[in-house]
């Protein structure tokens, strides 16, 4: 305990000290790699220091290194994750989002999921893009070799059932921040604490939407209604939380309409299972509409599509098809690699390029639905004319 004491107080002061203490952590056994997540839950949890620097407009150079240095060793070495989100959730409970620090680089490191502040118009594209698109052009870094991590990541939150949990603390706690953190907290440090919130949520859910089966999501997190009612979700997070659900009961309402209607086209099944479960969405959440001045048609449906939704970036899937294409060409001609290496990668980028063009037919057939149905419903959207532009501003 005194050595990793001594190793994780240098890490917390000097940041370009966490990649070699990381590598030299290899020769550690499984019991050490224990006692060594003890000590750093237990230098976060410290009373004796302080989460904020002096101005107290920042977070202290000591979280910061502490939060990446658990963000790196959690990918590389097979530690126990549950202590550490545990300490998270308790941190939350406690009206604490300090700590959120260090479960967004636990997720960006063990997932390659990227918090950007500032995008380029090719990554906003891709971002709006399938699972595919999204991992090799919508972040500035590639997305590689984080399959055994980000197993690890899920099998630990999945295990001691903490993945729904989180997500509706770090919702409740993005909206009670300013009435729950310290009142004597700057006015930057609550909307940087703010921000946090809300960049890890986003970060958060979509690793689970993307890592957990489709039916495991629609089995573990809340329908819409109850999000809104029992947690007090604001409609942003609520709706955020429910698409993946959205779309995987679209998909099951299509496979039970095709075993059960002989004699339908498949364009007609399409139809009615987003009729049908549409229908069904605006039912739930119509007594939690805000204004009566607005049909709850047009609020179900703007909060519940996404970009992915109603426009598909065909462009940046060819020119990321183009990009492969090139990648494969330049292998021919790299004589650094051997010929099985090469044959590796080569193959590797031909299965992306069949992988992307599947995704881009699937989006196109799912925007196509979804656009239909608009535009079959859109007549409902506004029922009281007169009020409808400003109302809808207020509550969309």
């Amino acid at each position: 305990g005194i050595l990793f004491e001594y190793v994780l107080s240098q890490v917390q002061c000097y940041d370009n000290f966490i990649n070699p203490v990381v590598d030299s952590l290899k020769y550690l056994t499984p019991l050490a790699y224990d006692v060594m997540a003890y000590c750093t839950i237990e230098a976060l949890a410290s009373p004796d220091k302080q989460k904020i620097k002096h101005e107290d407009t920042n977070l202290s150079q000591w979280l910061q290194g502490l939060a990446t240095f658990c963000g790196t060793v959690m990918r590389k070495y097979n530690i126990e994750l549950t202590g550490l989100l545990q300490y998270v959730i308790n941190q939350l409970k406690a009206g604490k989002s300090f700590d959120l620090l260090v479960l967004k680089e636990v997720v960006m490191k063990m997932s390659g999921i990227e918090l950007m502040e500032e995008v380029t118009q090719s990554q906003l594209d891709a971002l709006a893009g399938g699972e595919l698109l999204r991992a090799e052009g919508g972040y500035f870094s590639q997305v590689r070799n984080t399959k055994k991590s980000s197993q690890r990541l899920r099998e630990a939150l999945m295990d001691a059932s903490l993945g729904v949990p989180l997500c509706l603390l770090m919702a409740q706690q993005r909206e009670s921040i300013i009435f729950v953190e310290n009142a004597a907290c700057h006015l930057k440090l609550l909307g940087k604490l703010y921000d946090q919130c809300q960049d890890t949520l986003v970060q958060f859910g979509g690793f689970l939407s993307t890592h957990l089966t489709p039916a495991d999501y629609n089995q573990r997190v809340p329908p819409i209604d109850e999000l809104m009612k029992k947690y007090h979700l604001q409609t942003d997070t609520a709706f955020f939380l429910n698409r993946p659900r959205l779309i995987y009961n679209i998909h099951s309402r299509m496979e039970s309409l095709r075993r059960s209607s002989k004699g339908k086209t498949e364009s007609a099944n399409e139809s009615d299972a987003v009729d049908l479960e549409m229908r069904a969405l605006i039912e739930s959440v119509r007594p939690l509409v805000p204004a009566k001045e607005i049909s709850p048609y047009v609020f179900a449906t703007f909060w519940s599509l996404s970009l992915y939704d109603i426009w598909v970036p065909e462009q940046r899937y060819q020119d990321e098809i183009a990009h492969q294409e090139q990648a494969a060409q330049e292998l021919d001609n790299n004589q650094e690699l051997n010929a099985s290496k090469r044959k590796k990668e080569k193959d590797r980028c031909d299965a992306m390029i069949k992988r992307l063009g599947e995704e881009l037919h699937r989006q196109k057939e799912h925007q196509s639905r979804i656009m239909q149905w608009v535009k079959d419903s859109n007549k409902t959207f506004f029922l009281h004319r007169e009020h409808s532009p400003s109302t809808f501003i207020l509550v969309c």
